[in-house]
């Protein structure tokens, strides 16, 4: 195992299981002592060097517990040591990132990280797997067809070449962006006749071409990111691992308590205490109108 520029990389492209977790014995686990030393290391102005070395152990010492959370998404389409890997390159991150004034522990910090890269490989994946050729030859032409046609989904869909087709032509279009009607279709840089880009199934199916909606959702969005930032760490993770912000799912009140060592009841009492404090926030209620009434 080694670090390679900004990311975790895992020498395992030629290794079975066996032989990782055999190269995983080798990296015996940190105490909380040893941690926080290694995180002031990171953070301190010493030679790159020696925070480097520190950046690499502190993700040695932690590489079982990515393990772990890998274990949970098997059988989604990548492999246990794929998962692992990304698992890896989230936990590199985190480690980078960490703010040590911040009351949270790291690994409580990490989990995060690591559970939005393996779901975010998993969501890139989704669609590269179990697509017949023929069905994604079929849907690359209808995308070309409703681009021709304005996006007019009614239309293209009408034609000869795909009435016939159309229960595959949605069910391959879903699995492409994993059921999510926000998330891209092929290349996001496809532009329709009329000079608008054709990018998400939401485009296609309940478009009406109001670019002021587009712009309002994205606002709203950011509005979110920036308001959950302004939390306290082990709070603005929960409410993003529960309502799965950035991620391909939602979380359990159990796996988030898992995940941070707390229980279900805890971990419910500080989403439902952080969710009323928002609410009773003026300028949090409004800016959060939509989120904070799921």
């Amino acid at each position: 195992m080694f670090l390679e520029g900004s990311k975790v990389c895992v020498s395992m492209s030629d290794a079975n299981e066996a032989l990782y977790f055999r190269d995983l014995n080798r990296f015996p686990t940190l105490s909380p002592q040893e941690e926080e030393a290694l995180l002031a290391i990171i953070k301190s102005e010493q030679s790159e060097e020696i925070r480097k070395s520190a950046l690499q152990r502190l993700i040695r010492g932690n590489l079982r517990f990515v393990v772990s959370v890998a274990r949970k998404y098997q059988g989604r389409g990548l492999s246990l040591l794929d998962l692992i890997n990304e698992g890896n390159i989230g936990l590199f991150k985190a480690a980078k990132r960490f703010d040590m004034g911040k009351d949270v522990k790291f690994i409580s910090y990490a989990v995060w990280w690591i559970r939005q890269s393996i779901q975010k490989a998993l969501f890139e994946q989704v669609g590269a797997v179990r697509i017949p050729p023929n069905k994604l030859a079929l849907v690359n032409r209808f995308k070309r067809a409703l681009m021709q046609n304005d996006g007019d989904y009614d239309r293209t869909i009408a034609m000869d070449e795909f009435a016939p087709f159309e229960k595959d032509i949605v069910e391959v279009m879903e699995k492409i962006v994993d059921i999510s009607l926000d998330a891209p279709i092929g290349d996001s840089t496809n532009v329709s006749g009329n000079g608008d880009t054709v990018s998400t199934l939401m485009d296609v199916l309940g478009s009406d071409g109001n670019q002021d909606e587009d712009m309002e959702k994205d606002e709203r969005r950011k509005l979110i990111q920036e308001t959950l930032s302004a939390l306290p760490q082990r709070e603005e993770e929960i409410l993003r691992m529960f309502y799965g912000l950035d991620t391909v799912e939602d979380t359990t009140l159990k796996d988030i308590g898992e995940d941070l060592k707390l229980s279900r009841e805890r971990v419910r009492q500080i989403k439902n205490k952080t969710l009323r404090r928002l609410q009773k926030s003026k300028e949090h209620k409004e800016k959060l109108a939509d989120f904070l009434e799921k």
